[in-house]
């Protein structure tokens, strides 16, 4: 009775290992829908593979991402698996992206391939079929004539933003900006500009200029005396013949003209004393000895 026992034991553990060396690769492929896609569409082909024990799957074997034909692309390959109580349950997943913009609805194929597995006694291989998939146009070959389809329609006009906030704040900051410039063109432009006009013989010159030669006595005679206060001014006191040398110690600049100085005195005393009026070539003279000192005026500046 034991050799019979111990008989059966041994006829079945053959047995099972017979049936373990042919138990068969179990694979559920999950395709993507086979319709409505288009081009940029990403597709997902997800392969879950029963393998007994006595195999393990080729990774060389597993596709790798790239350019498939001109029509697809094979963006991302996952790969997992765990065991299981027959062995070992891989995870395959691919993603392939739509290349091709077709005229007309069209149906292609993701590709098949051919899983290699290494065990004992020998290796499996499995293939995987091709996967129908259709794509459609993203738009009719001929656009109807409607509303948004067929010619370009025109740009939309930009929407009208209101400036008058900003244009106001601009102004003020060009308004604050404007401020030290003034400042600084007031202090290195107007004010010596002004101070320039307000000169003694600036103004004394500018005077004679508007007295013609042939204007009456009268006028002459107002033009000498603004010539007199201009010397007055200068001198910061009444200046008079006998003064003149003191009045060109103290401004050297001046001595260019002292003899101009003493003959204006000395006319002066004819014609405001001695009854004599101012001839042509006295006011002649006298627009000439004015525009001397202005230019020693101006250079002493």
């Amino acid at each position: 009775m034991l050799a019979v026992a111990c008989g059966l034991l041994s006829a079945s553990g053959l047995a099972a290992a017979d049936a373990e060396d042919t138990e068969p690769i179990v694979a559920q492929v999950n395709d993507p829908r086979a319709y409505g896609h288009r081009v940029g569409d990403v597709l997902t082909r997800t392969i879950v593979l029963d393998v007994p024990g006595r195999l393990t799957l080729d990774e060389a074997s597993i596709p790798t991402p790239g350019r498939i034909g001109h029509s697809f692309e094979l963006r991302r390959v996952t790969q997992d698996w765990r065991p299981t109580l027959r062995g070992r349950r891989y995870t395959l997943g691919f993603d392939y992206q739509v290349f091709r913009a077709p005229s007309e609805p069209v149906v292609l194929d993701l590709p098949s391939f051919t899983l290699r597995f290494d065990g004992q006694p020998r290796g499996e291989e499995l293939r995987i079929d091709f996967a129908p998939v259709g794509l459609a146009p993203l738009a009719p070959v001929e656009a109807p004539l409607r509303a948004g389809l067929g010619t370009l329609r025109p740009d939309t006009p930009a929407l009208r933003v209101d400036t008058l906030p900003e244009r106001r704040r601009l102004g003020l900051y060009a308004a604050l900006a404007l401020l030290p410039l003034a400042h600084l063109a007031m202090v290195y432009l107007g004010w010596p500009w002004w101070r320039r006009r307000q000169r003694p013989f600036a103004r004394a010159r500018r005077q004679l200029q508007g007295v013609l030669v042939t204007a009456p006595t009268d006028e002459w005679l107002d033009a000498w005396r603004t010539l007199h206060a201009a010397l007055d001014a200068t001198a910061r006191r009444v200046l008079h013949a006998g003064a003149v040398d003191r009045f060109v110690a103290e401004q050297p600049a001046y001595a260019a003209v002292r003899g101009e100085m003493l003959q204006f005195f000395e006319r002066s005393e004819r014609f405001f004393f001695g009854g004599q009026a101012p001839l042509e070539a006295d006011r002649l003279w006298l627009r000439d000895f004015c525009r001397r000192c202005f230019d020693i005026e101006r250079g002493r500046a």
